[in-house]
């Protein structure tokens, strides 16, 4: 499997000076294999997946949307293999997945009419446990506002867990307890993780629906994970800021493998 990132900020896109090394865009990424494109969530980052789909020649993806906040579907309108009448996209997420993808391209809020788009797309509700060809997907509730699905995806003897949106602590909108991912993520070769928050920031923010970077960490570390890899960075976190967090971690839990995430950033296992 080939994991790349193409958006790893969360809540709104942040370009500018002090974002350019992990990048500005939000969340989205993708995964590969010698058959199968599987987009992950379809923030601003999805607008550079286009070129790629484009270049790559691929004619067939599945798309993957972990909830329906902005941030996370407010690049899909500016894909542009949604444009393509070769183009076959298989859509998978909660219930009401077409509903709501066509309000967000209704009028007047954008030109063109999701229910009249060129490309062939197919909806499919998650459900616990999935086959997208020879991957097997299995999915947990996220503790998020609103909800949000957790996606674990296993290929010959190899696991990525993506748990974006996750407050493992959550005092609010706590569906599943800290055991219940432990067992999720257990022997991942990669777990890509939400890490939005310092501790500090938990004193006004918790319950807001996202960890803080050690949350994160030790979470992979009691499911025996390989790789860890922090995403859904806060939008005004600077790039040096980022930096020095990740020098510090790495000091402080040097016995796992930790790294965040930046645009353009794969890893291939």
């Amino acid at each position: 499997m080939l994991i790349t990132f193409w958006g790893v900020r969360g809540s709104v896109p942040s370009p500018g000076p002090n974002t350019i090394y992990f990048g500005g865009n939000t969340t989205c990424l993708t995964l590969e294999t010698d058959k199968t494109f599987v987009i992950i969530d379809a923030g601003t980052g999805i607008i550079n997946v286009g070129p790629y789909v484009k270049q790559k020649k691929i004619s067939n993806m599945h798309m993957l949307f972990t909830h329906y906040h902005w941030d996370h579907l407010q690049g899909l309108p500016f894909f542009n293999p949604l444009f393509d009448s070769n183009i076959q996209i298989d859509m998978y997420g909660k219930k009401n997945l077409s509903e709501v993808l066509s309000l967000q391209m209704q009028k007047p809020f954008f030109p063109a009419d999701y229910r009249n788009l060129p490309s062939k797309i197919a909806h499919k509700k998650f459900k616990k446990k999935f086959i997208i060809d020879d991957i097997e997907v299995e999915t947990i509730e996220n503790n998020h506002p609103n909800g949000c699905t957790g996606l674990k995806f296993k290929r010959k003897n190899k696991s990525f867990v993506f748990m974006t949106d996750n407050e493992i602590f959550s005092p609010t909108d706590r569906f599943t307890e800290r055991d219940s991912f432990v067992d999720f993520v257990k022997n991942a070769d990669y777990l890509v993780h939400d890490a939005q928050y310092l501790k500090t920031d938990m004193d006004k923010k918790a319950g807001w629906g996202h960890s803080t970077f050690e949350q994160a960490i030790e979470l992979g570390i009691d499911g025996n994970v390989k790789n860890i890899v922090l995403t859904h960075h806060d939008p005004m976190r600077k790039d040096t800021e980022l930096k020095s967090i990740l020098k510090d971690l790495k000091k402080h839990y040097n016995n796992v493998n930790i790294n965040a995430a930046k645009e353009f950033l794969s890893f291939e296992f």
